[in-house]
């Protein structure tokens, strides 16, 4: 039977440090089954606050004040510890932003990618394997069964964010969040993973949830946007419609800071220092606002 739902659905989303400041302010967004949504800002944006709001990973000391968060229709405010955690993990998984400290040095490849299969999943042992061994050479790992039997440390970067895709991608998730997963690696290696990821999404038809800060990025693998600035959706459409005709000024100025590779010549352009300014005063306003509402 196919579901009517959401892959994930995020209503008013609001999260903040114990006794500190609101990290993200009411934030609302829908991806779809087979939806590649963007994520993109400057640093301290929010973006991965989000992921780790789905995906229950909040540092200690940041929580979820308000909003709702439903995963395959799942609402996983109002689930258990436990039980939210087997949700999570029966249709989500994560691809990191660094391969080398998201894998676990001390232990060989192979069995990162298979406990969470036989464990968490019920999968047998062999079945992990054969998936494991397949989704590696997916990724275009040479000798896939020489890979699992690797430690991390004898692996190139590339490769090791490419064992980080295949993993994520083994036990079939409903949604993938992809934390910034190429910053960490150089051009070239980029627009490797960049191709691998979408094309076993477009296979797979897995919806993504895609961090980054590069509006290069966003154009190459997204069909949804989420333009996000101290926390707060300043923007939210189709990917090409925010390019072609974005409507917000925080996202014109994003666009108009994008180095343009194929003019080299053409200056940098920070975001304006006073569009910043003026951004976080009407968000501390905003604060303001809703605190003495509530008081």
């Amino acid at each position: 039977m196919v579901s009517n739902h959401s892959a994930l659905e995020v209503q008013s989303l609001s999260v903040a440090i114990e006794g500190g400041p609101r990290l993200l302010r009411g934030v609302s967004l829908v991806v779809q089954p087979g939806e590649v949504r963007a994520l993109v800002g400057e640093s301290g944006a929010g973006k991965s606050m989000i992921g780790k709001a789905v995906l229950g990973v909040l540092p200690r000391g940041i929580s979820v004040t308000a909003g709702e968060i439903l995963l395959q229709g799942n609402n996983l405010g109002s689930q258990s510890p436990q039980v939210r955690r087997q949700t999570v993990a029966s249709v989500a998984s994560l691809i990191p932003q660094d391969p080398l400290t998201a894998l676990n040095p001390s232990r060989r490849i192979g069995p990162q990618i298979t406990e969470r299969l036989v464990r968490l999943l019920g999968w047998s042992s062999d079945d992990a394997q054969r998936r494991a061994l397949d989704l590696l050479d997916r990724v275009q790992i040479r000798d896939p069964k020489r890979v699992m039997s690797s430690y991390p440390h004898e692996l190139s970067g590339g490769m090791r964010q490419r064992v980080l895709i295949a993993a994520a991608f083994a036990p079939r998730p409903k949604l993938i969040v992809a934390d910034e997963p190429t910053t960490a690696l150089d051009v070239t290696v980029q627009k490797q993973i960049l191709r691998l990821i979408r094309e076993l999404q477009a296979e797979s038809q897995t919806a993504v949830l895609f961090v980054t800060h590069d509006m290069g990025v966003v154009a190459k693998i997204s069909q949804t946007v989420t333009v996000l600035f101290a926390g707060k959706v300043m923007e939210s459409a189709a990917t090409q419609e925010v390019l072609a005709n974005p409507q917000h000024p925080y996202t014109q100025a994003l666009l108009a800071a994008t180095p343009r590779y194929t003019h080299p010549e053409e200056s940098l352009l920070p975001v304006p220092a006073e569009l910043i300014a003026r951004l976080k005063h009407e968000i501390a306003l905003s604060d303001a606002q809703e605190a003495a509402h509530a008081g």
